[in-house]
């Protein structure tokens, strides 16, 4: 682990330890504020690894990490859905149109129907 996660791992300890009770929005604030400073994969692993195994049990097991790629990612332009037709036995096949835009790191897909 390295010293800056051991730092912000030590600070946000504090800061839990000095609130006599916790909402779920003073969890994540906390949780947010002081990951913020964890920049290096290495620290995010080491964070993720402290919030799942909290007391370091031996026996925790690491989840593996993957690296998302946004490009790798490839969503097709048509697809063919199903819908059962509860009221009979068939069932009625349809066209989706994807369209993707993309506005800085996130992602926006807009499924319409192909009439």
């Amino acid at each position: 682990m390295s010293e800056n996660f051991l730092r912000t791992k030590r600070d946000m300890l504090k800061d839990i330890a000095d609130i006599s009770h916790h909402t779920q929005e003073s969890w994540a604030e906390i949780m947010l504020r002081h990951s913020q400073f964890l920049k290096t994969e290495e620290d995010q692993k080491s964070f993720w690894n402290f919030i799942l195994n909290p007391t370091d049990e031996r026996g925790y097991v690491a989840p593996e990490f993957y690296k998302y790629h946004p490009e790798n990612v490839v969503v097709q332009q048509f697809q063919q859905l199903t819908i059962p037709d509860e009221g009979d036995e068939k069932n009625q096949e349809i066209t989706i149109k994807n369209t993707e835009t993309r506005n800085g790191l996130t992602s926006y897909i807009s499924v319409t129907q192909v009439v």
